[in-house]
């Protein structure tokens, strides 16, 4: 899909690179992502396999955003394959500072979901989001997204402030969905 000035497609080998680059560079700056940069060890060649094996997972997808070769934006799924849990699949998303409030993030939320759609099995979408992201908290409910559930303090900055880890899913094929926090 191409959009304005970047191009939404799944992630593939050739990325590895420029993912791989990306990816540094997010963890260094942003603060609202659980990994740091000392804690992301995989070389190019780590994310060429990496993108095959997601390529080759009928249960799992990374699309990216670019402009020319430059990575503007990711979103990459997990889904355990365990027969009990195999029906949900969960995310995480990231966009370069300097290219956000562009509708990047939006584009690649809509491709995921629609990705979600056309796979029946699955049937709910989970994330994680830091509770003082509320750019990213707003985005997420307006795609259709509820807050399912809070960790308390469960992310530390190097500051020692600790902010909430809020439980959000989406349910692709079902409509007004709604969670009853009191059960």
């Amino acid at each position: 899909m191409t959009t304005a000035n970047f191009l939404i497609r799944n992630a593939i080998p050739s990325d590895a690179k420029y993912l791989n680059r990306y990816l540094r560079s997010i963890f260094a700056e942003s603060r609202h992502l659980v990994t740091k940069p000392e804690e992301f060890k995989m070389t190019p060649f780590q994310q060429r396999v990496w993108i095959k094996r997601k390529a080759a997972n009928t249960h799992e997808i990374c699309i990216v955003a670019l402009h020319g070769k430059s990575i503007l934006g990711v979103l990459e799924s997990a889904t355990d394959r365990r027969a009990r849990t195999r029906h949900v699949t969960t995310f995480s998303m990231s966009v370069h500072p300097d290219h956000r409030g562009k509708g990047i993030g939006q584009e690649l939320l809509n491709t995921y979901t629609g990705w979600v759609s056309e796979h029946n099995q699955l049937s709910k979408v989970e994330l994680h989001v830091h509770s003082d992201n509320a750019i990213a908290i707003h985005l997420y409910e307006k795609a259709g997204f509820v807050i399912e559930g809070r960790r308390k303090d469960a992310i530390k900055y190097k500051n020692e402030r600790f902010v909430d880890d809020i439980l959000m899913a989406y349910w692709p094929n079902s409509s007004n969905v709604e969670i009853n926090m009191e059960q």
